[in-house]
């Protein structure tokens, strides 16, 4: 298979493929082994023990669903990640798949917050803090409006995508999120996942110190 140079890789692929060789991802399934059952349980817990009232029902039900997708799709870019770094950094097919499913991570993450935002009267993040929550949604609208940023100029000189990533994350012209916050935006999404999930204990696990 022809090699081709780093001008090569980084105009093509994305800027600093070349030099992308390594990626410590977080391991969904070590955070949460049982996340792809979040909403099978659900049912289940609003079946057989007790049920939220609407629209409380709806916001939970789609919270969870938010869940299984950005866990998921967190498990799917990892994987196509290190596969693309695994077969020498050379597939433009590769690269382009992990970021896609870093995207999907990205937009499902973010949805479920907003859900969360919407349900409890919460308030994700101030502006220009910095926050992980606010990079979090910074690098899904890099993604999602990528013609914007193409017009409007918003992109690396010659640069094919508006997020591209590195040894320590995702980065933009403008922001960034490191492999190590997403897995601390699991976490989060997690945590709420079992509060959430079952309507007979949620008053008692909302109760609790640090919740």
């Amino acid at each position: 298979m022809a090699q081709f140079s780093a001008y090569v890789i980084d105009k093509f692929i994305a800027p600093g493929a070349s030099a992308f060789t390594e990626a410590e991802i977080p391991d969904g399934s070590s955070i949460h082994a049982q996340s792809a059952y979040w909403v099978s349980n659900f049912f289940l817990n609003s079946v057989l023990r007790a049920a939220y009232k609407p629209p409380l029902n709806a916001y939970v039900y789609n919270y969870l669903r938010r869940a299984e997708a950005a866990f998921r799709e967190h498990g799917n870019a990892r994987a196509e990640t290190l596969s693309f770094l695994a077969s020498g950094r050379q597939s433009p097919s590769r690269y382009a798949a992990a970021i896609f499913h870093w995207e999907v991570f990205l937009g499902q993450s973010w949805h479920a917050f907003k859900i969360l935002e919407k349900a409890f009267g919460a308030v994700l993040y101030r502006q220009g803090s910095g926050s992980v929550e606010e990079r979090l949604n910074q690098m899904y609208n890099r993604m999602k409006h990528v013609e914007s940023r193409i017009a409007a100029g918003q992109m690396l000189p010659e640069a094919t995508v508006p997020v591209w990533l590195t040894n320590e994350g995702l980065v933009s012209v403008d922001s960034n999120l490191t492999y190590s916050e997403s897995g601390e935006v699991l976490k989060d999404v997690a945590k709420w996942a079992e509060i959430l999930g079952d309507p007979l204990t949620v008053r008692q696990k909302l109760s609790q110190p640090g919740v």
